[in-house]
């Protein structure tokens, strides 16, 4: 009850209640009724800033002056309390510029800010009210402020999306210190959301400020590095963007991904800022760094004007891929834009063809080969490779002169499509027709055969670009369900018999899956459902709507029913119960779930004329490109226009031909190794094999693509200007072997790229080919052949040799002078000249040290045995690439519930071929082998005789040189006997007065005795005592050393002694004692090292006599074929036996030392 009559007072005292009496009062600006509510609010102890506040909020929200300043001056709160606005907010608000400046006045604070962070400033800003603005910038607001998403006023003001301010509130902000390059959370500044929201006047503000902007401000990034330019183009901001480039922005800059402005206006299609940022010279070729460019992201998402504009650019790459193996073209056929895949095919753009790109293309013939029902044999064509890929037909120029798909030929299944020459540009160009004529739908697979040439092997040279061997499967994109169910119910009509038809004379019967279809419908399948030029046009018109019932099959003809009732006769009295409907009859590609992709290496021949014009041609396209020079004029050839057209470009399309040395060694210069093959050797160096035009080895590569069951593409080269009946025309021969009619006829692509396989890994099968000039192998036999025969002959003349040198040493041994006296009475008969000559200066010498046959025919067994393994290789990877092949056809077989047998046979025919040549090339390569063992040990054989012949001849020398000292010893003898006595007997001649005379008789002669007794006493007695020095000088000078050796040690037991610890004397022998044993060790060593040193150099100096040395010496040298080691070992005994086996194991060191130090026999 109490709480009830509690409320029910309440209630009723609301009228006495002074809150609302304020407010209405400070509502109404009724200033009396303020004063009688502050007198209430006085004596009831209620008056206080915060209750006067209350008031003030109202005042300021209504714009009532007086009664603001009458609470302020009773001391109303300018501040209030929670998430309430303040008065100064409110008045912000309201523009109440009076009310703001009383706030000011009274203390209030600009600061305050509401619950998104904006404080009063930006408000004002916001809602264009300069003089509030003005005021709160004279009374310090801060321009700088930042609100929760760190954005100042200008961020606000740039980022808002009415912009109902005038210029008035931005050029009074810019006169501020206010930052331009202030960022807000995502890193942008002012002219970012500017740029992003369209403000061009504002942009333009803030790039004039007054003060200046900052330094590079308009290269300022955000958070992902974007630039004001990048903004702009993002969003669509044509004028903006033409802002921006006025004032310098960089039009190239990147952003996060390797984004672009090019990139950002390519993507969202506006065709105007695509033209004004290529005038500016944006990059239109730059990419992101999942690789797309410009084209991909126009292309992608179907603007076909920006996709025409960057096509009007000359230098445009329109085959670049990205990180995901995606052109520009597949990214249109990915995402249905079947106008721009149309724009970007590459017969749309025969303009971008260089002269000479073009002039090879109308050089060179394709070959079409039409499979099917034809009277006599498959239908062969030859067209240009130029109208093949990019002619139109003269009546009609919206259509293509030859299309790909055998759809619109009579009676064809499938066709064979050869290019001449292993262009990667035009086999590109060839697949992306036909990827267009079977409807663009198969972007997976054909995306799967554009990633096989990413097996490329790139290098600096021509002859370094070639494909890896391999052959891989690619899956094709996966038939609708109206296909499947379609398939389905025709199943029952596999009862049906087999239809005939004529492929070369004979009939067969065809398989079911390859049955013709009527004339009138396949033409019929074709105009209508087929994805050709003719549905595209210059305007795309109509493109989406045929696209979607071309993509949908939702079309009449093509429902399940309609097909089920055309194909319900299947009886035997029915002609046309196989017929296949318009729809399936484009569609027989998609029966095959897989695509085939094979690169294989194998052997051809080029003649060596013919080589070198294509290196000079190559040679002279390198330096064209680089430098070109007023001397070089157009090619004058096909093959010279084709090589200058693509050897240079960005994407190195054409492969050259390699020979077998630039196979081997791909990054290499091999112009000598090319000119020094076995088998140009062989033609060139001997009389009965020499050939007009020698011929050197080539390997070059077979490209072939199996694209489902109606369309087989070949790629391999033709030789250099390829001449007519040439007998290894690869091309020719797989047209024979079609055509034979002793083979069984093709039924299929796959047995079709069996015979492609199997000629050209077969190309130099010797059984094959009765012509001499073209059997390889059997010219490599040869070369190893004639190779043993040099082999035999130059052993057998070492041998002579050697025997001739055995004889020769026999009879100038030195032996003793009664031997030679014996000889010599033997043999009186007089030598002839040249058996003096012979004697003198022995031939076999020369033929012993001469190694140059040898070392030459060392490197031709080199050279064999490496060419031997390059072709080895070259079968090895053909062995590999047909194994796969063989399982990549056998599963599809498989799939197909078809016999594997036919096919496996096949292949391994052509597996039996190969390993027959593995075989022979193994078979020759051990032969090599043993010629260039048996050369090696014939060189070690000489090399062990030279060094046996160095040691005789260093034998003689010391011999001689012995002799010699001995000679000069015994002249210095008599010299010393006849110095002195010619001396003392020139004294004897002079005058001298003492000398006896006899004075009576006048005789000035000295008597004999008298002289003779000082003449030979005195000379004697100086001469004799030289003459013992001489010959003792070297047992004096030991003896010296000895005598120096015990003094030395004398003194070292004579040495004074020592003192110890307590200062007492330690003796020489008790000191020894202390020593330790590692001392005495080192001592004891030291002092026997000088007494072998001493007793080396006194046997050193001894000399062995001349017989020792005709001892040592006198067996000779014997023969290698006829040398016994036994009976020379027991002939001879110790020293002879082991001078043998000096010789057997041909060192001279020993020889050498005997030679100059002497021996010590004992």
């Amino acid at each position: 009850m109490s709480r009830s009559r509690s409320r029910s007072s309440a209630g009723s005292d609301h009228g006495d209640r002074l809150e609302p009496q304020l407010l209405r009062a400070a509502t109404n600006n009724d200033l009396a009724a303020l004063e009688r509510i502050t007198q209430l609010a006085r004596q009831k102890g209620q008056l206080n800033p915060a209750f006067l506040g209350i008031g003030l909020v109202k005042s300021c929200e209504r714009g009532c002056i007086e009664a603001t300043q009458y609470l302020l001056k009773e001391g109303a709160s300018v501040e209030v309390g929670g998430n309430r606005a303040p008065p100064i907010f409110r008045a912000v608000e309201r523009n109440y510029v009076q009310i703001v400046k009383l706030l000011l006045d009274a203390g209030a604070s600009p600061e305050f800010r509401d619950k998104e962070g904006r404080t009063a400033l930006m408000t004002a800003a916001w809602k264009n009210q300069w003089h509030v603005l003005q005021l709160l910038i004279t009374r310090g607001a801060d321009v700088n402020a930042r609100d929760n998403r760190k954005r100042n006023i200008l961020h606000n003001l740039a980022a808002d999306k009415q912009c109902d301010w005038g210029d008035d509130v931005v050029n009074l902000l810019l006169r501020t210190s206010c930052q331009l390059d202030a960022r807000d959370d995502l890193g942008r500044t002012p002219l970012h959301w500017a740029c992003t929201t369209g403000k061009t006047h504002f942009a333009k503000l803030l790039l004039s400020r007054p003060q200046g902007c900052p330094t590079n401000y308009i290269h300022a990034t955000e958070l992902r590095n974007k630039t004001a330019l990048h903004l702009a183009t993002a969003h669509d901001r044509e004028d903006v963007v033409e802002l921006l480039l006025e004032y310098g922005a960089d039009v190239n800059a990147r952003s996060d991904g390797g984004w672009t402005p090019f990139h950002n206006a390519c993507d969202k299609g506006c065709e105007k800022i695509v033209r004004i940022l290529l005038e500016a010279g944006a990059d239109f070729n730059s990419q992101l760094l999942n690789g797309m460019t410009p084209l991909h992201l126009a292309a992608q998402a179907g603007h076909t004007d920006v996709v025409k504009c960057l096509l009007e650019q000359p230098s445009l790459r329109r085959r670049t891929r990205d990180t995901f193996g995606s052109t520009p073209f597949l990214r249109a056929a990915q995402f249905k834009r079947k106008d721009i895949v149309h724009l970007l095919a590459p017969f749309n753009h025969v303009e971008a063809l260089s002269a000479d790109a073009e002039g090879a293309c109308k050089g060179f013939d394709a070959t079409i080969v039409d499979f099917g029902n034809f009277h006599n044999e498959n239908r062969v064509r030859r067209v240009s490779v130029y109208e093949l890929l990019y002619g139109r037909d003269p009546k009609n120029p919206r259509k293509q002169a030859v299309t790909t798909l055998p759809a619109n030929v009579k009676a064809s299944e499938f066709r064979w499509i050869h290019l001449p020459a292993n262009n990667m540009a035009w086999v590109e160009a060839l697949m992306t027709k036909s990827f267009i004529e079977e409807g663009a739908s198969d972007v997976e697979g054909f995306k799967g055969l554009e990633k096989s040439f990413g097996h490329q092997h790139r290098g600096q040279r021509p002859h370094s670009h070639f494909m890896r061997p391999l052959c891989q499967s690619t899956p094709r994109s996966v038939r609708g369900k109206d296909e499947v169910e379609r398939e389905e119910e025709s199943k029952p009509l596999e009862k049906s018999p087999l239809p005939q038809v004529v492929i070369n004379g004979p009939v067969i019967t065809k398989p079911a899956e390859y049955s013709p279809t009527p004339l009138k419908k396949r033409e019929t399948g074709l105009s209508k459902d087929s994805y050709s030029q003719d549905d595209d046009s210059a305007s795309g018109r109509k493109s989406k709507t045929k696209h979607k019932n071309s993509t949908n099959n939702k079309s009449g003809k093509d429902n399940p029913k309609n097909d089920r009732n055309k194909s319900s006769g299947h009886g035997p009295d029915n002609k046309h119960a196989r017929s296949v409907t318009p729809h399936l009859a484009r569609d027989l590609s998609f029966a095959a779930k897989s695509n085939i992709c094979v690169f294989m290496p194998y052997l051809h021949f080029e003649t060596a004329q013919s080589q070198q014009k294509m290196q000079q041609t190559i040679k002279q396209a390198e330096t064209f490109v680089s430098a070109p020079q007023p001397g070089l004029t157009r090619a004058s050839t096909r093959d010279e226009m084709l090589i200058r057209a693509h050897i240079n470009s960005s994407t190195a399309s054409l492969h050259v031909r390699r020979t077998l040395d630039q196979f081997f060694y791909p990054n290499i210069d091999t112009e000598t190794r090319d000119s020094d093959q076995v088998v140009y050797r062989y033609q060139t160096r001997w009389t009965e094999h020499k050939a007009k035009d020698p011929k050197i080895f080539m390997v070059d590569q077979l490209w072939m693509w199996v694209l489902g069951k109606n369309l087989i593409v070949t790629s391999f080269p033709q030789r250099w200007e390829q001449p007519k009946n040439d007998p290894l025309n690869v091309l020719d021969g797989i047209i024979e072997d079609i055509n034979s009619k002793t083979r069984e006829p093709v039924r299929s692509v796959y047995e079709l790229a069996t015979v492609i396989t199997g000629r050209c890994s077969g190309m130099f099968d010797r059984h094959r080919m009765g012509d001499e000039d073209y059997q390889f192998l059997d010219m490599f036999e040869s070369c190893i052949g004639t190779a043993t025969d040099r082999e035999t002959v130059l052993f057998r003349e070492f041998n002579v040799a050697s025997a001739q040198a055995s004889e020769w040493l026999k009879h100038h041994r030195r032996i003793k002078r009664s031997i030679v006296e014996s000889i010599s009475n033997k043999d009186d008969e007089p030598e002839s000249s040249s058996d003096k000559e012979e004697e003198s200066q022995p031939l076999f010498v020369d033929k012993l040290l001469d190694i140059g046959q040898e070392t030459d025919l060392l490197a031709e067994a080199k050279d064999i045995r490496d060419e031997l393994n390059m072709i080895r290789t070259v079968l090895e990877y053909q062995k590999q690439v047909l194994q796969d092949l063989q399982d990549a056809i056998c599963e599809i077989y498989y799939d197909e519930n078809r016999s594997q047998n036919d096919i496996k046979k096949k292949f391994r025919e052509q597996q039996r071929n190969i390993d027959m040549h593995v075989k022979d090339v193994d078979r020759m390569d051990k032969q090599t082998e043993r010629i260039y063992n048996s050369i090696t040990d014939l060189l070690d054989l000489k090399q062990k005789h030279a060094n046996a012949f160095e040691a005789r001849f260093a034998r003689d020398q010391a011999a001689g040189t012995a002799q010699q000292g001995k000679t000069i010893m015994m002249f210095t003898i008599v010299t010393i006997v006849f110095l002195p006595l010619s001396f003392i007997a020139s004294f004897f001649a002079i005058n001298v007065a003492e000398f006896p005379h006899d004075d009576q008789s006048g005789n000035t002669n000295m008597p004999l005795s008298y002289v003779s007794r000082y003449i030979f006493g005195i000379g004697f007695s100086i001469s004799i005592p030289l003459i013992l020095l001489a010959l003792s000088v070297d047992d004096i000078r030991l003896g010296s050393r000895e005598a120096m050796r015990r003094i030395r040690e004398w003194r070292l037991t004579r040495s004074p002694p020592t003192k110890d610890a307590h200062n007492r004397d330690i003796s020489h022998a008790s000191m020894t004692t202390t020593m330790t044993t590692k001392q005495q060790r080192m001592i004891t060593q030291e002092l026997e090292i000088q007494r072998i040193l001493c007793r080396s150099k006194a046997s050193s100096t001894r000399r062995p006599s001349e017989d020792e040395l005709d001892d040592y010496f006198g067996n000779g040298l014997l023969p290698v074929a006829t040398r016994n080691t036994h009976a020379s070992s027991a002939a001879a005994g110790g020293p002879r036996s082991s001078m043998h086996t000096y010789r057997s194991m041909g060192h001279s060191s020993r020889v050498e030392r005997g030679g100059e130090k002497g021996f010590r026999f004992g």
